[in-house]
């Protein structure tokens, strides 16, 4: 075996390398994308203890909009001057939703919250959401221009 053979041999192992390991991260990178550029519904979480003054808090979420809360009953709409929500406040080290009941008679049962919510991972920049995918994009076309780059350089021996 002479040395262009060893030099092909060893392009076309470096070339299966680097396209398997770029895949792997592509792939890694995509999948994940949604988590900071996705809002989510948030349908009947239910806060159980609806105390006035006594701040519950949903920590699956960091934001909410286009709130709507039932009764534990799910048939009467607490009308918002009986709660005051926070978005991205800090509860125990993390971001959460602070939902402050300031509730009458007839509405401190437990209640059901829904709504547009934000994931703790959302990227709240417009810009940055945009970013991400220009990050996979530019990898994609990184790993054809390393592969068309070793193909090329592979056959001009």
């Amino acid at each position: 075996m002479d040395n262009s053979q060893k030099t092909g041999i060893g392009l076309v192992i470096a070339l299966a390398v680097t396209l398997i390991v770029g895949a792997v991260f592509l792939q890694a990178s995509a999948q994940n994308i949604g988590q900071v550029r996705n809002t989510e519904t948030l349908a009947n979480e239910s806060l159980a203890t609806v105390v006035n003054g006594t701040a519950q808090y949903i920590t699956t979420h960091k934001a909410i909009s286009d709130v709507v809360i039932y009764n534990e009953t799910n048939n009467v709409i607490v009308g918002a001057g009986n709660y005051t929500i926070t978005n991205n406040v800090v509860n125990n080290g993390a971001l959460a939703i602070e939902i402050l009941p300031d509730a009458t008679a007839g509405y401190k049962s437990a209640w059901q919250v829904s709504g547009t919510v934000e994931p703790l991972t959302y990227e709240n920049s417009s810009g940055g959401r945009s970013v991400a995918y220009l990050i996979i994009i530019l990898m994609a076309l990184a790993l054809v221009a390393v592969g068309a780059g070793y193909g090329l350089k592979g056959y001009a021996s």
